[in-house]
């Protein structure tokens, strides 16, 4: 998006996820400016299939989400049920440990 709009700052930009952005994604994310978040599967989708989220979670209970001036949502209705369907069909093959 950056280079399409030709700057770093992606203000009046959104972003849908298939899932909750890991602390590097989410970081990048903030740094654009991005204003709004939308993601379909909760970050322990990611990590039934082996994606090692403990950062998140240690980061979740503190203010730096919300220092980020950033609207974050879940997906509402089927978004959200399809996305966890992916992770929970796709399990078994993309399991890391």
């Amino acid at each position: 998006a950056c280079k399409q709009l030709n700057q770093v700052e992606l203000s009046d930009c959104e972003i849908y996820a298939s899932c909750e952005p890991c602390p590097m994604c989410f970081g990048a994310i903030h740094l654009s400016r991005i204003k709004r978040l939308v993601y379909g599967a909760k970050a322990e989708a990611a990590i039934a299939i082996g994606f090692d989220d403990f950062i998140a979670d240690a980061l979740r209970g503190t203010s730096f989400y919300q220092k980020a001036h950033l609207e974050i949502k879940r997906a509402d209705g089927s978004g959200a049920v399809i996305a966890e369907q992916v992770f929970e069909k796709t399990k078994a093959k993309f399991q890391m440990y």
